[in-house]
């Protein structure tokens, strides 16, 4: 019998250097945050369904100990709110992947 050894997800951190000034909107349009932050809610997700957890850390924050969590109450809109980006992309495979993921919650 051979045993397996799952691997803990390890929780990214978040760090970014901004322009003095940039706001929160300025943020969340660049391509490259938009990228990570939607590749790993869909990840962190998936981790938090197949362990049955009610609560994600999406991210550290910068080496702090902070972390950037979500709910499983929030799980469904974060999914939508992906397969909406991958729809415009037009990558069918992550979207039948997510919506694997919503079917599942």
């Amino acid at each position: 019998m051979i045993k397996t050894r799952k691997m803990r997800r390890k929780i990214p951190v978040l760090r970014i250097n901004v322009e003095p000034g940039a706001s929160y909107s300025q943020l969340t349009e660049m391509p490259e945050i938009r990228k990570v932050v939607i590749e790993e809610t869909i990840y962190a997700i998936k981790d938090g369904i197949n362990k049955n957890k009610t609560s994600i850390s999406l991210f550290e924050v910068a080496y702090t100990n902070c972390y950037i969590e979500l709910k499983k109450d929030k799980w469904k809109s974060a999914l939508e709110s992906t397969l909406e980006h991958y729809i415009a992309e037009e990558d069918y495979d992550k979207c039948a992947e997510i919506k694997g993921l919503i079917d599942k919650l």
